[in-house]
Formats: C-alpha cells, sequence, structure tokens
C-alpha cells in the first residue's frame, strides 16, 4: 500500500500526465488530483475519459496566470 501511495504522489507522468499537470499548474496536492481523477473516470467512464484526453490536448498549451 505504502507503494501505491507514493506513485500517486510521483509528480511524473501516468498515461498522459493530466492529473499531475493539472496539480502543478493549480498547486494542488498530485496525490488527490490523481484520486478526485479515479473517482469522476469511474463514477462515469465516457465523460471522465472525455475530459482526461480534451485535457490532456489542452493543458500543454495553457499557461500559467502568474
Amino acid at each position: 500500500m505504502v507503494d501505491f501511495v507514493e506513485r500517486l504522489k510521483d509528480p511524473r507522468s501516468l498515461v498522459c500526465g493530466v492529473s499531475a499537470a493539472m496539480a502543478d499548474k493549480f498547486d494542488w496536492s498530485c496525490m488527490w488530483t490523481r484520486v478526485v481523477c479515479a473517482v469522476a473516470i469511474f463514477c462515469n467512464p465516457a465523460m471522465g475519459l472525455l475530459t482526461y484526453f480534451v485535457l490532456a490536448l489542452v493543458l500543454p498549451k495553457w499557461e500559467k496566470p502568474y
């Protein structure tokens, strides 16, 4: 279980790195951002995955506001 939690906290990308990029851009916890994304995808897979891949395309082009 400790290895799993450490993997969630690691800022390197999993799949497209959307959760890590969002956590970095908004200064959120990487682990909790990934947990919330996983729950959203689990609850509504079609909409969650669509949102995930749209963010994968948009986030690299989005600048930090500060």
